[in-house]
């Protein structure tokens, strides 16, 4: 019915909207501004389709600290913030020779980002779905040891490509179901989206039950690949048993009941969701889920 572990399979991960009166971007609660630097996009010439950098240096790009510049503005949505995930091809090159280093294809945020390398979250930060961003990295700022590796001295930077191919949204978004079912958790949520399941004192169902919490806007996750976060929480010692929202957004739902896939499949992008799963002894889990996105079809091809 949807597309297991085999749709991030063919990403071929790397180890490494409304206008008018709608707000102005912002990126964790701040107005999105960029500083992209002419200096560094007049020293670096990146063709090739959407995707598929080339990269090419006429001279030496030597930064004394991070630096970016944007070399396509896409008009997507943007990353609004530090722990929202997009999907990005990524080509990193030695700034000094031009010879390629790496590429992938990959889910980051700004956050996880600047983890592989310190101070390229300022680069993604309020960048839009279709842009190309070059990140110009001096030496000093990279990984312990990677420098050397890839040939650059101490006074040369490396460069990082990011065509950010799709955005997902950094939580739930939508209208407000009302539900008039009793006896059942209910949800609050933290600024970032994050979901706290206040559980009843009632006895847990007997059978499944699917809620929507929230209704999205978007199309219907169908047979598509879904890219969600999910909290799970006991209904007998109301203890979390799994969250995703500490780490990397769930790219399939193979690792949870089949009843939570089945809803995944049927909501819609921007959907919460709660689905109620009963168990041994009287016991239920209790599944909190955010449908963020679905992977885009031609990314999960061959």
């Amino acid at each position: 019915m949807r597309k297991s572990t085999a749709a991030l399979s063919a990403l071929a991960l790397s180890a490494l909207a409304l206008t008018g009166c709608s707000p102005a971007p912002s990126f964790d609660g701040a107005a999105c501004e960029r500083s992209s630097s002419a200096g560094l996009e007049a020293s670096v010439e990146v063709t090739g389709s959407f995707g598929t950098p080339q990269v090419s240096v006429d001279l030496p790009v030597r930064a004394s600290e991070v630096k970016y510049a944007d070399l396509i503005v896409g008009d997507g949505a943007p990353i609004a913030s530090a722990t929202q995930n997009a999907i990005m091809t990524l080509m990193l090159v030695n700034g000094t020779t031009g010879e390629p280093i790496q590429s992938g294809l990959s889910v980051w945020s700004p956050e996880s980002a600047s983890a592989q390398f310190p101070g390229v979250d300022e680069a993604l930060a309020c960048a839009t779905e279709g842009s190309r961003v070059v990140v110009a990295i001096p030496s000093g700022q990279l990984p312990e040891g990677m420098a050397a590796q890839v040939g650059l001295g101490a006074d040369d930077s490396m460069l990082a490509v990011y065509d950010i191919r799709y955005t997902l949204l950094p939580k739930a978004e939508g209208d407000d179901v009302f539900n008039t079912t009793r006896g059942l958790p209910s949800v609050v949520r933290a600024p970032d989206g994050r979901p706290g399941i206040i559980v009843p004192d009632s006895a847990a169902p007997k059978e499944t039950v699917t809620e929507t919490l929230i209704e999205g806007r978007g199309e219907e996750v169908g047979d598509g690949a879904a890219m969600f976060h999910y909290t799970a929480v006991s209904w007998a010692d109301r203890s979390v048993t799994g969250t995703s929202w500490d780490g990397a957004v769930m790219l399939n739902a193979d690792s949870l009941p089949e009843e939570v896939g089945t809803a995944i499949a049927e909501a819609h992008i921007g959907s919460q969701i709660m689905v109620i799963v009963p168990g041994d002894s009287g016991d239920a889990g209790i599944y909190v889920v955010d449908v963020l996105g679905v992977i885009p079809e031609e990314m999960t091809q061959g």
